[in-house]
């Protein structure tokens, strides 16, 4: 009841019966495909993630495979940069550090959602545990900040070893930046 002084105060039982309104989910989903993978690959592709921002590229390397292949965001599945082995890719990004102008970069906002595909996906991509990754790179070159929004795709081997990396981010940000595409052939 409402008198003049307000509403009439709440007995403690009474608010013990207030529950709120019931959530209804739909049915579990389940897909043919995938399941979802350990929560341990997420963790070793943030500390992946961690040595790259860090720039420590010998250390990132030995949670590489030796076969691993590191794909750029320039072209389809037949026509993109892709760099071959743990050394390739290491030198690649050695180089990268030393000669794009680069001071710092800080990779945050993680969203990492790690799958076990069970069933041989279209395209030529592996079977296996992968975790996608969709996530803020925030970096400064030469002074000058730039942020991008990027996704990696990170497949693992057996050994828990990173064997695949497909990257899609907009690289028009970064040649923008640098004065100049890292990955155009001379």
């Amino acid at each position: 009841a409402v008198g003049c002084n307000g509403p009439a105060p709440v007995k403690e039982e009474e608010a013990k019966k207030v529950e709120p309104a019931p959530v209804t989910l739909p049915e579990a989903t389940t897909n043919p495909n995938f399941v979802i993978a350990p929560i341990e690959y997420t963790d070793l592709a943030q500390k992946a993630f961690d040595h790259m921002s860090k720039f420590e590229f010998d250390a990132w390397g030995e949670m590489l495979s030796e076969n691993v292949k590191y794909s750029f965001p320039d072209g389809d599945i037949d026509t993109r940069t892709t760099l071959v082995g743990r050394k390739e890719v290491t030198d690649w990004w050695k180089n990268w550090k030393t000669t794009s102008g680069i001071e710092s970069m800080t990779m945050s906002e993680f969203n990492n959602l790690p799958i076990n595909i069970i069933v041989q996906p279209k395209g030529g991509a592996m079977m296996g545990i992968y975790v996608i990754s969709y996530f803020s790179n925030n970096m400064v070159f030469k002074g000058k900040p730039v942020s991008l929004r990027m996704n990696f795709v990170i497949h693992f081997n057996a050994e828990k070893k990173i064997d695949r990396y497909s990257t899609y981010y907009d690289r028009a940000v970064l040649i923008k930046a640098m004065g100049k595409n890292m990955l155009e052939k001379k």
